[in-house]
């Protein structure tokens, strides 16, 4: 008969479509539960990739420092006043590895891909007057060190690259203060501004490494000018007898041209007097 077949379909219809909603909710019940899972891992793992950002700079000036056998502390400060910016949860200024500058202020970008493309756009535009990275290398200048862009960035190669030449800089001048005013500019205005601002940042990286725990260091601005001092002083000795040495050199070097130029008079005036009178010797046949 039509109407218990029509209710036997109809019934098992209405015990399918539950079943149907139920692993439909079933399923969204479970993208849900995933969503939040994922959403709580996301928010830490996005604080933890910038904490992380946070610390590629420093971490990798601090390894140079030890393996260049620079002072500690001086290629972080170098990075605090090329790329740092404010840290308002830390309460403290810290090197930005994506950071660009084109001629003026920097731009902090979030990510590498972020300040990759920038520069990629003012290349494209004829920019060329642009630093990049923890250490702000100056890609005109020193761009060909690098295999890529991507690699210019990479906090491993820019600050590694940066210690070479602080201590090519250093080798140059003898100096760490004259080599750091030189990683900046020659010219002895802006060379001048730069250690201020490079002494300031250098007191920072000393306070934070101590609010980290690490071991305090030596005052190597201190110690720099003493020595710098010190130099000057032994410069100044050495001038000074280079000039005593030059002066008792001309001395002796005009008494003897004093004594030659006396012997030759004499010789001149004894063949005068014996000289024969009226030229007889030159009548002489």
């Amino acid at each position: 008969m039509p109407f218990p077949r029509s209710t036997a379909v109809l019934s098992r219809r209405s015990q399918a479509v539950p079943g149907r909603m139920l692993r439909a909710r079933s399923a969204l019940a479970a993208m849900l539960l995933m969503g939040l899972m994922l959403a709580a891992f996301a928010t830490p793992a996005r604080a933890d990739y910038y904490n992380y950002a946070d610390e590629l700079c420093r971490n990798q000036t601090a390894l140079q420092e030890q393996v260049s056998g620079i002072p500690a502390h001086v290629l972080t400060a170098i990075s605090m006043v090329e790329s740092g910016r404010w840290d308002g949860e830390r309460q403290a200024r810290i090197a930005w590895p994506w950071t660009v500058t084109n001629g003026g202020s920097g731009k902090f970008f979030r990510t590498k891909a972020e300040a990759i493309a920038h520069v990629k756009m003012l290349q494209a535009r004829g920019e060329w007057n642009i630093d990049v990275g923890c250490m702000q290398i100056n890609l005109h200048y020193h761009g060909d060190e690098f295999s890529s862009l991507d690699k210019a960035f990479e906090p491993k190669a820019n600050v590694a690259y940066a210690a070479k030449f602080l201590t090519a800089l250093y080798k140059e001048t003898g100096s760490w203060t004259r080599a750091v005013q030189r990683y900046h500019s020659a010219t002895p205005v802006h060379a001048e501004r730069y250690i201020g601002k490079f002494r300031i940042a250098w007191r920072e990286a000393q306070e934070y490494a101590q609010v980290a725990g690490l071991p305090p260091v030596r005052d190597i601005v201190g110690e720099a000018r003493l020595m710098e001092a010190t130099r000057e002083l032994e410069r100044q000795q050495m001038e000074a007898q280079r000039a005593q040495d030059q002066e008792e050199a001309r001395r002796v070097a005009d008494a003897w041209r004093a004594e030659k130029l006396k012997a030759w008079l004499a010789r001149r005036e004894a063949r005068a007097e014996s000289a024969v009178p009226g030229g007889e010797d030159g009548n002489r046949s």
